[in-house]
């Protein structure tokens, strides 16, 4: 049975190449349910947020409807993130024989240390895999509040999307699910596809609490090391610590433009004032910051003409030390075209930092709750 399946899954790796990116939370959210309601087999999502409201409700109607038909569903939600989706939701889909995880769901039973170190873990991916050969992944959730947002999802389709298949098995595991329901993907004989892919990478962050190293971290850094003419990076949420200041500080030493894109403001107060404490020595370090009048919610970077990645990683504590993450990065030379396209769009539409503005306004209580968000970082 299984090598059946084995043989079913190596058919669909015939399919070209193909990608797509969506600079908007709207495009995305279009494009991901054009794809589900195409859906023949099966849809696995694994998504930090998820709202029943107008957005949500979009969704959740299709995947009930795919359902009906007989179409296996299991999606991962994480119990923070996804916290308001109703009872009368969850009821509903898994009526029609939806799998529904959630990550991380803390119970009152639990010991109180072991909770509340388990509060700040989060799983903040966003992937969705149709039939097993059509993938999304990037920064967009599902929810109201966000879909006037400009955005970066990528949708693959291929062999590629192997490994995306392969991540979800992991996450779905160690959410709870049932080991036999991914025998299938999980298989040796399919693992070993991954290696032909030499100019497309899918990566993963997974960290036990309070490691004083991070992967994503140094994926990071050597990035931005290896750049030899153009760093670009595009975050909502902008809290560098001291070995990414001394990188960019390095970069410049080389001659190397870094350029960070970040929201004038974003949907979190207080994550526009934590941003604000580093402007200044992101500065002087050589960075150039430039500001979105509209809310950008997209994780990216791009290093020369080179390489990209596009993830659902924000360049701050929680995602390189904390949460689980995922992300692509990729040499393909028309990907990395289209992605500094789209990012070279945005930067021509920001207005840069003018830093003896930033300084002006630090009055003496300014500078105190700088101070006092700067102990505050390591928890956002």
């Amino acid at each position: 049975m299984i090598f059946s399946q084995v043989e079913d899954i190596l058919d669909i790796y015939e399919n070209l190449f193909f990608y797509q990116f969506y600079s908007t939370t709207k495009s995305a959210w279009e494009a991901m349910a054009t794809e589900m309601k195409q859906a023949q087999k099966s849809i696995y999502w694994e998504v930090f947020m998820l709202k029943d409201d107008k957005a949500g409700n979009e969704f959740i109607d299709i995947l009930i409807d795919k359902a009906k038909q007989g179409l296996e569903i299991k999606i991962i939600l994480d119990a923070m993130g996804s916290f308001s989706l109703s009872s009368l939701s969850e009821g509903r889909m898994k009526s029609v024989g939806i799998e529904i995880l959630w990550f991380n769901r803390l119970r009152p039973t639990a010991d109180f240390k072991d909770w509340f170190r388990r509060l700040w873990k989060r799983n903040h991916r966003k992937i969705l895999i149709i039939d097993e050969k059509v993938g999304f992944i990037g920064g967009v959730n599902v929810n109201v509040e966000s879909q006037g947002w400009d955005d970066l999802h990528l949708k693959l389709q291929g062999r590629v999307v192997r490994s995306l298949l392969y991540g979800f098995a992991k996450s779905y595991l160690k959410s709870g699910g049932n080991r036999r329901n991914m025998k299938h993907i999980l298989h040796p004989k399919l693992t070993e596809l991954d290696k032909t892919l030499d100019n497309i990478e899918f990566f993963s962050n997974s960290p036990h609490h309070n490691i004083k190293h991070s992967k994503l971290q140094n994926f990071y850094l050597q990035a931005l090391d290896t750049a030899k003419e153009s760093f670009t990076l595009l975050t909502p949420y902008y809290v560098p610590d001291k070995k990414f200041l001394q990188m960019i500080a390095r970069a410049n030493r080389k001659g190397v433009k870094v350029n960070i894109i970040l929201p004038a403001r974003t949907d979190h107060k207080i994550m526009n004032y934590i941003a604000r404490t580093f402007f200044d020595l992101s500065t002087r370090a050589g960075a150039n910051i430039f500001f979105l009048n509209k809310m950008n919610h997209g994780k990216a970077f791009s290093v020369d003409d080179k390489m990209g990645m596009v993830g659902s990683s924000n360049l701050n504590s929680r995602s390189l030390f904390i949460d689980e993450e995922a992300g692509v990065s990729f040499s393909e030379n028309k990907m990395v075209e289209d992605l500094n396209n789209i990012l070279h769009d945005w930067q021509g539409k920001a207005c840069p930092l003018d830093l003896s503005k930033h300084k002006k306004k630090r009055s003496w209580g300014r500078r105190f709750n700088d101070w006092w968000l700067e102990k505050f970082k390591d928890y956002v």
